[in-house]
């Protein structure tokens, strides 16, 4: 069924065990429809549910991008005392702005995930490994993805959280 994360009325409240915001945080901008979309994810998850947000996050998006252009630090699109990303075309957040989103939006987080880590800078190298090597490295991300001094350290984060 194709809808709107602002408006999922089609649905009765308390329907889904798991419900997955992958990619409406990517793309609302005021502060009101984050939260409406909150709101309407909360409204029919059970509540005994679990809730999924994924965010992209500012810090590491700049790294990604120097990567792939290497003047970005310079003329790259971002404020360059702030190294706050500019919202077009994606909306992104801080690790700490994650947290107060939810916050206000009445989750309670249950785990925070750097989803991809530093695997978009390294893509290559994981991709040319042979299996025991990319086994070792799954083992290496699994590990550090839920490292509080990680989290900001991935181009995506993914919250778990309970309505």
């Amino acid at each position: 069924m194709q809808g709107n994360a602002l408006d999922l009325s089609h649905y009765a409240d308390n329907t889904f065990d798991i419900v997955l915001l992958f990619g409406p945080l990517y793309h609302l901008h005021s502060q009101a429809d984050k939260l409406r979309c909150i709101q309407e994810a909360k409204r029919v998850c059970k509540p005994d549910g679990t809730l999924f947000f994924a965010f992209i996050a500012n810090d590491m998006v700049i790294l990604t991008m120097f990567h792939e252009v290497p003047d970005y630090f310079v003329n790259g699109d971002y404020d360059k005392e702030t190294f706050r990303c500019h919202d077009f075309p994606f909306v992104f957040h801080t690790v700490d702005a994650c947290r107060e989103l939810l916050r206000e939006g009445g989750v309670r987080v249950l785990h925070e995930v750097a989803s991809d880590g530093v695997s978009e800078l390294l893509q290559d190298k994981i991709n040319a490994m042979d299996e025991e090597n990319y086994a070792q490295y799954l083992r290496y991300h699994f590990y550090t993805c839920e490292k509080p001094e990680h989290l900001g350290t991935s181009n995506h984060l993914l919250f778990v959280g309970e309505p």
